[in-house]
């Protein structure tokens, strides 16, 4: 048996470290807050609002993509986990309990970020007032649905697995 296959992460243990992360993630979203307000108050009044593709990248590469590679490279890392992890002695191991390779982290983060990503376009789309309503509700109660999804897979699942884990062959364990 590989060492860990058996270790499971406590519900409780998972959610601090989340919230630890959390605080990460505030902190590079409140720093983008800054920035927005500055550049908006150097454009010209009555500037053109952005288009709803160039807003969708925008909202990716600021936001999601930052977040996305904070996740990814700690927990590729030698610790196999992010700082919040770490503070509370958990790391991200592949499905049998060996190291996760980058392409498996990637893939589970990029899985864990869709609902935030969903939440982006469609929150655009009002603000924009650029696509259908049936379009909006459907992107932002997928954006919803999925963690709910997730959570209750995490829930049912005796190792505890997430659909991201799910996916990349991944799960969250004791260090």
């Amino acid at each position: 048996m590989v060492p860990g296959a058996e270790a499971v992460a406590s519900g409780r243990d998972r959610v601090r470290a989340s919230g630890w992360d959390y605080l990460v993630i505030v902190g590079w979203l409140a720093v983008l807050t800054v920035l927005g307000v500055v550049v908006r108050g150097v454009l010209p009044p009555g500037a053109d609002a952005p288009s709803a593709l160039a807003a969708d990248a925008v909202a990716l590469v600021l936001s999601v993509l930052p977040v996305w590679t904070y996740l990814t490279l700690t927990e590729r890392g030698a610790a196999q986990a992010t700082w919040g992890k770490r503070r509370t002695g958990l790391r991200v191991v592949a499905a049998g309990g060996n190291r996760a390779g980058g392409a498996r982290v990637a893939v589970r983060n990029a899985v864990k970020l869709l609902p935030w990503q969903l939440a982006h376009v469609s929150v655009a789309r009002v603000i924009l007032e650029v696509e259908a309503p049936v379009v909006i509700g459907t992107t932002y109660g997928l954006s919803l649905l999925l963690p709910v999804v997730s959570i209750a897979m995490a829930w049912r699942d005796p190792l505890h697995r997430a659909l991201h884990h799910r996916i990349a062959g991944t799960r969250v364990v004791p260090a």
